[in-house]
């Protein structure tokens, strides 16, 4: 999953490239996206949790097993809010300073609050058996995704879902060189040359290696998600040379229409819902992006915007950053490990609904916690660099 982070969410607030109204209109409707992208994932990882530890299969966990395509919509929409951003403050002082100090202070609190809370919980529970086999280094360098590729998954146990911030680290760390350095067009051409090379990275690994993990978290073989974000935030600036959101309104429906009907197609032949099969791993993450950017087209000029200004998902896309963070920390301890196992003492109904409850209720007081008395602090100091 992956963060941007703002007073919302995981990404900042949409720049207004338009009118005042419509800009305020963009910023609710992407804090819905950003609640629904949010919910894909918890609902994926609440599935697998309860398939594993509960046999508990059904329609439900057939349906949530797709909601790995939550992380690859935080990638779009980091890549057009971050792109929209950089290019909008472009020529302004202190351009790079104000970026990166910006960031720090939406991301960095909380990331490393949970750095220092995986430092407590080894020294208190040093035998919990869930903390993988990796070094820590990597987690506090944002170096995961590398790992993982090399280890496979559990490298980090139940810290593996910080490999989607690790990329997103790494995006900015590079992509504010290149909008500063290129002009639209220009980047416009990068942008449109990651979303082509990304796809045949993958196909030219998956044909030659056999090593799902890098495909699924290795940066270059995700960048066409994060590049399809910020082609579109490229588009739509400019000023007369670029485009009004409204006449991307029928690419994005015939785009998105047609990416989402081969994205269905695929599972149909497939008959498997997983990011790691071939198609999957080919063109599928590809067909994601466009379908995650024509939402935000659709999201900025059509009615479909009133969905997402719904007050519940927009509620969950302003907690979303902590959502991520938290939820397989926290999850992963009341569902797997032996000490939760023993006070459940069984595998039944009732034992599968109070851990839901428990688990859904240690997140959420853990979200509230950490935006109320540390985030929200911080983010207080991000008005002095503008």
């Amino acid at each position: 999953m992956a963060q941007v982070g703002s007073h919302r969410g995981l990404t900042p607030p949409a720049v207004a490239v338009h009118a005042t109204s419509a800009a305020h209109s963009q910023i609710l409707a992407l804090d819905g996206i950003r609640g629904v992208a949010i919910l894909l994932v918890l609902c994926y990882h609440l599935a697998r949790s309860l398939a594993a530890e509960f046999d508990f299969v059904n329609r439900f966990h057939l349906l949530a097993s797709f909601g790995w395509v939550g992380v690859d919509l935080f990638f779009v929409l980091s890549g057009f809010l971050i792109t929209g951003i950089l290019y909008d403050s472009k020529g302004h002082t202190h351009f790079f300073k104000n970026f990166y100090v910006r960031r720090a202070l939406r991301i960095f609190p909380l990331y490393f609050s949970a750095l220092f809370f995986l430092l407590l919980l080894r020294a208190v529970w040093p035998d919990l058996g869930l903390y993988g086999h990796a070094s820590d280094v990597w987690l506090w360098l944002y170096l995961t995704n590398f790992v993982i590729a090399v280890h496979d998954y559990g490298a980090f146990g139940l810290m593996d879902h910080f490999w989607s911030l690790a990329i997103e680290e790494q995006f900015y760390m590079l992509w504010p060189f290149v909008v500063f350095s290129l002009s639209r067009r220009g980047a416009m051409f990068m942008a449109l040359a990651m979303c082509i090379a990304a796809p045949l990275l993958r196909t030219a690994f998956a044909l030659t290696q056999d090593n799902p993990a890098a495909i699924y978290v290795l940066s270059p073989m995700r960048m066409d998600s994060l590049a399809m974000g910020a082609l579109l935030a490229l588009a739509i600036r400019g000023g007369a040379e670029g485009m009004a959101p409204e006449r991307l309104r029928l690419p994005a429906i015939w785009g998105g229409g047609l990416a989402v009907a081969l994205l269905l197609l695929t599972i149909l032949v497939t008959r498997n819902v997983s990011p790691h099969t071939l198609p999957m791993e080919t063109y599928g993450f590809s067909l994601v992006a466009m379908a995650g950017a024509a939402t935000i087209v659709l999201s900025m000029t059509t009615s479909l915007r009133h969905v997402f200004e719904n007050g519940v998902l927009r509620w969950f896309g302003k907690y979303s950053y902590g959502l991520y963070v938290w939820h397989p920390i926290l999850w992963m301890i009341i569902f797997h490990s032996d000490k939760a196992r023993a006070l459940r003492n069984g595998e039944g109904t009732a034992e599968m609904i109070a851990s839901v409850l428990v688990a859904v209720l240690a997140l959420l007081a853990f979200v509230m916690a950490s935006w109320h008395l540390m985030e929200s602090q911080f983010l207080k100091l991000k008005g002095r660099f503008q």
